[in-house]
């Protein structure tokens, strides 16, 4: 379990409480008074800006047509779950299965058996004693952690494109994604309440929509030939086409939020730091030093990071906890395949 403090005059204290299923109770340490506000009455976060058309011709214009249609009508291609995630996902979530069963359906692929096994027993993810079984990895580890290792470690064979002209999209999505995944891992890890492991996954897959559309685009080469076009595109249809790729996956439930709110950086939230708090600084701290820097808010002004590592960041404290653990980041990214 874990029980999170909010005390008087601080930033966190300002947030909503959270409600379940993510608490069981609420407890008040001292005489304290609440604010109750409708929720029709909640004030609208600042909506993420729509994306500017670019100059069309009319036969980019017509592709552009057929391409949202596609995905609106859910006639789309879209990015499939590796085959051995979904099984063991299945398994993990069958509680008919023990610990056995989900060691031995992991252990027919003797690649990931061993890229596990390098995790669980690697620097980065505080390994005192050595594990040497995945039986072992799944009983001290626990299903849930062991089912985000396993769909980490296969992602990344869905960031793929028989298009040479979108190859190198494709290349530069897969190796921002695992950066920003190794952050989320080192953040969730210095704040209580969050699943390093889950974290990681979720910044994995925050940008999943981009992979489907991309791959949309392989069937509409004109909406690529010009990159003003294609970010257009991406930016029109990723949220959509991410919600998709997650309901076929069955992770709707779990990753919807950090699809619909990546990049909406005045999204509040509760006062329980949860996965897209952590994806959203871990952007930020990607972007520094990136061209698109200049375009984003202050990292302090964000609501998610007053929730992080117990609510004590400040930027240069955020700065030098990501500096110290550099060689943990080198290492995740490494382990994900993207080093």
């Amino acid at each position: 379990g874990f029980v999170l403090v909010l005390k008087a005059d601080t930033p966190q204290a300002r947030y909503p409480l959270p409600l379940k299923p993510a608490v069981v109770s609420l407890y008040a340490a001292e005489p304290c008074t609440l604010l109750t506000i409708p929720l029709s009455a909640e004030a609208p976060t600042a909506p993420t800006p729509s994306p500017v058309a670019p100059r069309l011709d009319l036969a980019e214009a017509d592709a552009l047509c057929q391409i949202e249609g596609n995905f609106r009508k859910q006639r789309c291609e879209l990015p499939s779950l590796p085959d051995l995630a979904w099984k063991i996902g299945k398994a993990i979530d069958d509680p008919h299965n023990d610990n056995e069963d989900i060691a031995r359906l992991i252990q027919l692929d003797p690649s990931l058996t061993a890229r596990l096994m390098s995790i669980v027993n690697s620097p980065a993810f505080g390994s005192f004693r050595k594990i040497s079984t995945i039986n072992q990895a799944t009983t001290r580890l626990g299903r849930q952690k062991v089912r985000s290792l396993v769909y980490s470690c296969l992602i990344k064979s869905i960031f793929k494109i028989n298009s040479k002209v979108l190859t190198r999209r494709m290349e530069a999505l897969w190796r921002r994604s695992a950066h920003v995944a190794a952050l989320s891992f080192v953040l969730g890890r210095e704040t209580p309440g969050v699943d390093p492991e889950q974290a990681m996954l979720a910044a994995l897959i925050h940008d999943i929509g981009t992979v489907a559309v991309i791959g949309g685009l392989k069937h509409f080469p004109l909406l690529a030939r010009r990159e003003e076009v294609l970010d257009y595109v991406i930016a029109s249809l990723r949220t959509e086409a991410g919600l998709l790729s997650l309901r076929q996956w069955g992770l709707r439930d779990e990753f919807a939020d950090v699809i619909e709110n990546a990049g909406n950086w005045q999204r509040f939230g509760t006062a329980l730091p949860d996965n897209t708090d952590v994806v959203q600084i871990s952007l930020l701290h990607a972007s520094i030093g990136q061209p698109d820097q200049a375009a984003l808010p202050r990292i302090d002004s964000v609501p998610a990071f007053h929730k992080l590592a117990r609510g004590q960041l400040t930027p240069r404290h955020s700065l030098s906890i990501l500096e110290a653990a550099e060689a943990d980041v080198r290492e995740v990214r490494s382990l994900l395949g993207a080093g």
